[in-house]
């Protein structure tokens, strides 16, 4: 009996601590989004590997943001920054893909995001849309950076299922 007691109490705590861990997404915040092309492989591929960067890019110039506030005023002012920075890139890696960028409120279907569910509506965000916008799409929180909350540490890799699937076949 005492046995079962112990086990049930573990299961508890994992149970207990594991609703703790998921993060919440402020009202007060900066989403961003990367719609792909297509479902292509490549299509995804291009999707994640630029997902990863601009979002460094961008993290990079509000990193030191006080406010939401703050933060939007420095997207806004570097918006030809960040449209030269995914136009070079899309060059640089032989992406021949049209692309939209859009800062400001962008409308976001209904999410559930770690057993926690987020209201369709226009939200403050960065949208990037690739080519025919028919991809599924990835998407964080760039303030504040809970895309990036580890981005410092060398322990934490973010991977998408198409990045594990390549992993696996190209091991």
């Amino acid at each position: 009996m005492k046995k079962i007691l112990i086990v049930v109490a573990i299961v508890i705590t994992i149970i207990m601590y594991n609703k703790e861990t998921n993060i919440i997404i402020p009202e007060s915040s900066i989403r961003f989004r990367v719609i792909a092309n297509s479902n292509t492989l490549e299509d995804q591929v291009n999707k994640s590997k630029l997902s990863k960067n601009l979002s460094s890019y961008i993290y990079n110039l509000i990193k030191d943001a006080k406010s939401k506030e703050d933060a939007t005023n420095i997207i806004n002012s570097n918006y030809h920054n960040i449209d030269d920075f995914v136009k070079n890139y899309l060059i640089m890696n032989n992406i021949h893909d049209k692309y939209d960028l859009s800062i400001g409120l962008n409308y976001f279907d209904q999410k559930n995001y770690q057993g926690i569910d987020y209201n369709a509506g226009y939200y403050d965000s960065i949208v990037l849309s690739l080519g025919e916008k028919r991809g599924v799409n990835w998407w964080c929180v760039m303030y504040p950076p809970l895309c990036l909350i580890d981005e410092d540490t060398s322990e934490n890799e973010y991977t998408t299922l198409v990045q594990d699937m390549l992993k696996k076949y190209n091991a």
